[in-house]
């Protein structure tokens, strides 16, 4: 089994807690999972109990893949600081694992891993106000909603986009929002490289592990599209897809 594991950048000290315990903050980054308070955390030689977790410091952290600067965290742990930061000076960080105390999410414990190529290269949707309207034509599907145009300025006009997806053989609209994602609650959390995009996922896509019914319809498509969207995520499984946008 895979352990979590995520890069140490910085160490330091906390005045002693009201039972004079030490306390040390160490800085994590490049996170393949959230670490939690009790999980034991393993720095070269040291286990490490971690006693406290700095949510607030939290960023995209549940990748699931070595990518730069996603993510970081402070965890806080009862040792002296001055026989830890030493652990902290290696000329290329340090990259360290934890043992969680709970189970870990599924994709740590196989090989069998889905891939996610990111279809949204120049457009995605609004990211507050999707709008998302689903629309059937026979063997087509169609999504409809409205673009982001603050980070794609071309879309400054454009009251609304459609993608479609040719072939449909089914779809469903999952309840995953972004506070669902980053809590771990999609099946692809700690996969999917970023919440909030479309994609493409190829290989095993544990379609069994969301209980959200899927709606039949009369093509034959079997390529598996997922986009995250503000309140739910649209899962479909189709021939192809392609995006239109009315002026």
């Amino acid at each position: 089994m895979r352990k979590p594991q995520g890069r140490l950048t910085d160490i330091f000290s906390l005045p002693a807690d009201e039972s004079g315990k030490p306390r040390s903050v160490l800085m994590l980054d490049q996170l393949t999972h959230v670490p939690e308070t009790g999980d034991v955390l393993r720095v070269a030689d040291r286990n490490l109990h971690i006693a406290q977790v700095d949510g607030r410091r939290t960023r995209s952290c549940l990748t699931g893949w070595k990518l730069a600067g996603r993510g970081s965290v402070g965890v806080l742990v009862n040792e002296p600081t001055d026989e830890l930061r030493p652990l902290a000076q290696h000329p290329n960080r340090l990259w360290v694992t934890w043992t969680p105390k709970d189970e870990l999410p599924w994709h740590f414990k196989t090989d069998d891993l889905p891939t996610f190529t990111r279809l949204n290269e120049d457009w995605n949707a609004h990211p507050n106000d999707v709008g998302l309207k689903i629309e059937q034509r026979g063997q087509m599907l169609l999504a409809h909603m409205k673009p982001n145009p603050y980070v794609y300025r071309q879309y400054e006009k454009i009251p609304e986009i459609t993608v479609r997806f040719e072939g449909c053989e089914r779809y469903r609209v999952t309840p995953i929002n972004d506070h669902g994602w980053y809590g771990g609650q999609c099946r692809f959390s700690g996969l999917a490289p970023s919440w909030g995009e479309f994609y493409e996922i190829s290989g095993n896509t544990r379609d069994d592990m969301d209980p959200t019914l899927w709606v039949k319809m009369e093509g034959a498509g079997a390529r598996h599209f997922h986009f995250y969207l503000r309140d739910e995520a649209l899962e479909v499984k189709a021939l192809d897809w392609s995006m239109q946008s009315a002026s």
